[in-house]
């Protein structure tokens, strides 16, 4: 298998995330996701066609069995420095998630699983994304769909740092418990420890929820 430049790796596991978070990927996701030009990431497409890598016979793009393969050992590399940075270092998951994105690159496969058995073998990362191969495509509703009720927090889609901030700042991390106590267009209002607060649209669509079981 050739082996890719950093920036196509990524590509790579763009593709993945959108598959795992939306079902498929388009070429204009991958625009908005990297800020790039369509000319630029028409290249590099047709350089991961070329290799084998993507399937473009749809105008959806499809990762093939050897592109599924490296994506997700990336993806699992990424999330597994991310629970080491965060569970053992103590870095916050903002950094944690931007030092990932060089880390998840290095790793020899016998370290990676050393990071997993150092970190206890975990089920997702400190965003809520599933490690490959461990947990299954998370179910749940964005916030912003939720109606008054309680709920658990389960996951935040787009690992931003606005998103993560502002969602650490109200509490709505992974695991949490809480409780929808109204929702007008989207814009929601929660009770998260005994503190209430109003949780802007743009947010609520990023965080995934699960009705309390």
């Amino acid at each position: 298998m050739s082996e890719l430049s950093e920036p196509l790796e990524n590509y790579l596991k763009e593709i993945y995330e959108l598959e795992e978070t939306k079902g498929h990927a388009k070429v204009v996701d991958l625009i908005d996701a990297f800020s790039i030009s369509p000319g630029t990431i028409s290249k590099a497409l047709d350089r991961l066609e070329s290799l084998g890598f993507i399937d473009r016979k749809s105008r959806r793009i499809k990762l093939t069995e050897d592109g599924k393969r490296l994506a997700i050992r990336l993806i699992r590399s990424h999330r597994l420095s991310e629970r080491l940075l965060t569970d053992i270092v103590g870095l916050d998951w903002i950094r944690a998630h931007e030092l990932a994105h060089r880390l998840e690159h290095i790793w020899p496969e016998d370290v990676l699983d050393r990071i997993d058995e150092v970190v206890g073998h975990p089920k997702t990362c400190p965003h809520g994304h599933p490690i490959p191969g461990r947990e299954d495509r998370v179910e749940g509703v964005p916030l912003s769909e939720a109606k008054p009720g309680e709920y658990t927090v389960l996951m935040i889609v787009k690992e931003k740092e606005w998103i993560l901030r502002m969602a650490d700042s109200l509490g709505l991390l992974p695991g949490r418990n809480i409780v929808v106590l109204d929702n007008l267009n989207g814009e929601v209002k929660v009770q998260v420890n005994n503190k209430e607060n109003k949780v802007p649209r743009s947010l609520a669509e990023q965080v995934i929820v699960r009705g309390a079981q």
